[in-house]
C-alpha cells in the first residue's frame, strides 16, 4: 500500500526532511483563514503533521489548539521533541477514527501521498472529525495522474485526482467550496482547496 511505503520513507528521510524542509511560511494566508473562520479559538486536526514545522509551529503561536497525526513514528518524534506539550497521533490516516469532532481539517501536501483510489474515502474521514460549520483545507496535485519523487533520496509516491472530481467529492461530503487556487506562485505552486462543512 502506497501510504505505508510513504511513511516507511519518511521514517527514513525523517532528519533530512527537517533540517531541509522550509521553514519560510508561505502557507501563512491560508491559516490565517482557517484561522478567522473558526473564530480565532477554534481545534485543528493536522493530517500529514510531518515534524510540526512550520505550520503547527504557527497555529500554536497564534494561541490555536492543534493536533498532529502522521504515519511516520520517526517525524512524530521529532515533532514532540519540537512541542512537547503538543498531542501527536501515529497512526495511517485512512483508518483514523478519533471520535472527536475539529473546528478545522487542515491536510497540506498530504493526501497526494494516497494512490487515487483512496483519496476519496478520506472526505468521509474528515467529515467524521469536523464540528458543524468546520473548515477543511487541503492540497491536491493540478492535474489527475500519479507520480514517484526523489525526497531526501528516498523514491515518495504521489497521486491526484482531477478537479472536477474533487469539487464531486466536496458536494458529495456536504462541503461548501469557499476557495480554490490552482499553482499558487506564492506558495511554492500549491493547489489549494478550502471548504466548509454545511452543517
Amino acid at each position: 500500500m502506497h501510504g505505508k511505503n510513504v511513511a516507511e520513507a519518511y521514517d527514513v528521510i525523517a532528519e533530512w526532511f527537517s533540517e531541509n524542509r522550509s521553514k519560510c511560511l508561505m502557507e501563512q494566508p491560508y491559516l490565517d483563514l482557517v484561522i478567522a473562520a473558526t473564530g480565532g479559538n477554534g481545534t485543528v486536526l493536522d493530517l500529514g503533521c510531518g515534524t510540526g514545522e512550520p505550520m503547527m509551529a504557527y497555529l500554536f503561536q497564534q494561541g490555536i489548539s492543534a493536533t498532529g497525526v502522521d504515519a511516520s513514528q520517526r517525524m512524530l518524534e521529532i515533532a514532540a521533541s519540537k512541542f512537547p506539550a503538543a498531542e501527536f497521533i501515529c497512526q495511517d490516516m485512512r483508518n483514523l477514527s478519533l471520535n472527536r469532532k475539529f473546528g478545522a481539517v487542515i491536510a497540506w501536501h498530504s493526501f497526494f501521498h494516497l494512490s487515487q483510489e483512496d483519496q476519496p474515502g478520506m472526505f468521509r474521514i474528515v467529515k467524521k472529525h469536523l464540528a458543524p460549520n468546520g473548515i477543511f483545507l487541503f492540497t491536491s496535485g493540478n492535474e489527475a495522474g500519479e507520480v514517484w519523487a526523489v525526497n531526501g533520496g528516498e523514491h515518495i509516491f504521489h497521486a491526484s485526482l482531477d478537479a472536477g472530481k474533487y469539487r464531486e467529492l466536496l458536494t458529495e461530503n456536504g462541503y461548501e467550496l469557499l476557495l480554490h487556487v490552482t499553482d499558487d506562485p506564492f506558495c511554492g505552486g500549491a493547489t489549494v482547496w478550502m471548504a466548509k462543512l454545511k452543517l
